[in-house]
């Protein structure tokens, strides 16, 4: 194995500051680079754990101006002894034949960043051996025979100097030697545009970008140039990353932090090489429909994470590659901040499913950072501390949970014990009042929505519908635990409250512009949308009071 250099810190901080000069950089970032602008104040101690944990774990990785990965260690009590080695080199095949001029990456246009899954299910020889033999065997694509290649590999291992040993645990591997000044050639990642399916509009991901980029015209990416813009093979204009395993989207098959660590400081040594800004991070299933790889919530946790990165890092040069692209003529910093993180959770709004986004978010821990970011509070003590919508003894009939297939709640009864009597409302968390009104469906009559936050940094939606009236409720205002909602009168027959708890994302994907169910929603449709409200409440409920006020139900 190769023996890492020793350097002193001013080399270290001398080397990564010329790096910062990319070495195609795009006229848009040239101007960015100038000034200094009043980023948001932000340390790794003040991170939600989750996002701390990970960024701890980052290697201090960079690209030198050969574009060889090098990996920094500090070692000493002082971290004072900083020593210094490239990662290992493993060519394939693809890199040792493609090595003409013609083979460079096209300087013309900026570039981006594609990561993609290797797909080594079980069985499959994880060694280094094992991975180059799956770049390198022959495969027919379309009606061409090619070889695969990437220019990085990355794995669970922490990354390490020189030589790769045959049993060796895969940490970050440069698969792709560039060219001399440090131009990567071209690898084989992609196939050929769909430009069909962008016609048909059936390329859901570039209609999602424009579809943001009404709102904000800064919204602009790789992916819009590439199918709108010139025709050229799209590998090259993309540095490729393979990263080990597969099936990001099952939790069971969910990358190691280590492994997600490798990715990000691999995507900011890239980027910071090459000027390539944070836009243009993509996903192999962007690209070409069809491709789950490397999972959209996985991609929206890299996109976060760099930009928190980049709030935490003290370098100017990488904060406008990630930031400058939204920051307006007033050089307002921190709404180009705000606008960034808006950014990666609306994509992956209109991209997924709310059930999917409130994973993310509960992974990621989003909307605490959030909260940090625009100096925001919610009550802390929401899924700690819940209380019942009803007080006294209540009971369930009638529809509950997809009983119907279109039943998004659940229907609690009041116990009759005076028909004179009121029966009052209230909310269960504190939260933000979302909608006030009638509305149609199961959920007849005065219907109020409340937004809340978890304390893991999800939203949920509660739904109050079949009131008889409503509280002093006015949209946009935030009310503690306990408030009024709204009344249900006794004197009917079967005075009920429809309860129900939705995902967060579902009032921007389908509640805010109409408050009421589809009465042709299906289970699948509720499934995406809305969660068991009785395994939500009120099995906290009784878990918390142990109370048979709140667990005598038929």
């Amino acid at each position: 194995m190769a023996q890492p250099l020793k350097i002193t810190r001013r080399e270290f901080l001398k080397l990564l500051q010329a790096n910062a000069v990319a070495l195609v950089l795009p006229s848009l970032w040239r101007g960015a680079m100038i000034g200094q602008a009043d980023w948001p104040a932000m340390c790794l101690a003040q991170l939600p754990l989750r996002a701390r944990e990970i960024l701890r774990q980052v290697p201090e990785v960079a690209l030198n101006d050969r574009g060889y990965l090098v990996l920094y260690q500090h070692q000493g009590a002082d971290r004072s002894n900083i020593h210094a080695g490239a990662v290992p080199l493993a060519k394939t095949q693809w890199n040792i034949e493609k090595r003409q001029e013609s083979d460079r990456l096209d300087p013309r246009f900026p570039w981006g960043i594609i990561l993609h899954w290797y797909g080594d299910k079980e069985g499959f020889d994880k060694t280094l051996t094992g991975y180059l033999r799956g770049f390198d065997c022959l495969r027919q694509v379309e009606n061409y025979i090619t070889r695969t290649s990437a220019h990085f590999l990355i794995g669970d291992a922490e990354p390490a100097f020189g030589s790769q040993g045959a049993d060796d645990p895969i940490g970050i591997i440069q698969t792709q030697a560039p060219d001399l000044d440090g131009t990567p050639f071209v690898s084989s990642h992609l196939r050929r545009l769909n430009y069909q399916s962008h016609k048909d509009k059936e390329q859901y991901f570039v209609r999602a970008l424009y579809q943001l980029g009404y709102v904000n015209p800064k919204v602009h990416t790789l992916l819009q140039d590439l199918f709108d813009g010139p025709r050229i093979d799209p590998n090259l204009r993309t540095i490729s990353i393979e990263v080990t395993g597969y099936d990001f989207e099952n939790p069971e098959h969910y990358p190691s932090e280590q492994k997600i660590a490798n990715v990000v400081g691999v995507v900011w040594a890239i980027m910071k090489r090459y000027g390539i800004s944070a836009a243009n991070i993509l996903g192999h299933n962007e690209i070409q429909l069809g491709k789950p790889d490397p999972g959209k919530k996985f991609l929206a946790l890299i996109r976060y994470l760099i930009g928190v990165k980049a709030l935490c890092d003290n370098d100017e040069a990488m904060r406008r590659l990630v930031f400058g692209q939204y920051m307006g003529s007033d050089g307002d910093a921190r709404q180009a901040v705000r606008a960034y993180f808006d950014f990666v959770r609306d994509y992956l709004v209109i991209i997924s499913h709310p059930c999917h986004v409130y994973d993310w978010e509960v992974s990621s821990n989003y909307w605490l950072f959030y909260d940090h970011l625009a100096d925001s509070t919610w009550d802390a003590g929401f899924a700690e501390q819940l209380a019942s919508p009803i007080t006294g003894k209540i009971v369930t009939r009638g529809d509950v949970f997809l009983h119907p297939e279109n039943h998004e709640g659940m229907d609690i009864a009041v116990e009759i014990t005076d028909p004179s009597r009121i029966t009052p409302v209230n909310l269960v968390a504190g939260g933000e009042c979302v909608f006030a009104g009638m509305s149609a469906g199961y959920h007849l009559g005065c219907t109020a929505i409340f937004r809340h936050r978890q304390p893991d940094g999800a939203q949920i939606l509660t739904t109050f519908g079949n009131l008889n009236s409503l509280g002093n409720l006015k949209v946009g205002t935030r009310y503690p635990k306990g408030y009024r909602v709204g009344e249900i009168d006794e004197a009917g027959s079967h005075p009920y409250l429809h309860f129900a708890v939705g995902y967060g994302a579902t009032w921007e994907t389908d509640l805010r512009g109409n408050a009421d169910i589809p009465t042709n929603a299906g289970t699948t449709w509720i499934k995406y949308r809305y969660m068991q409200p009785d395994d939500y409440l009120f099995r906290r409920l009784e878990s918390q009071q142990n109370s048979t006020s709140y667990g005598n139900r038929l």
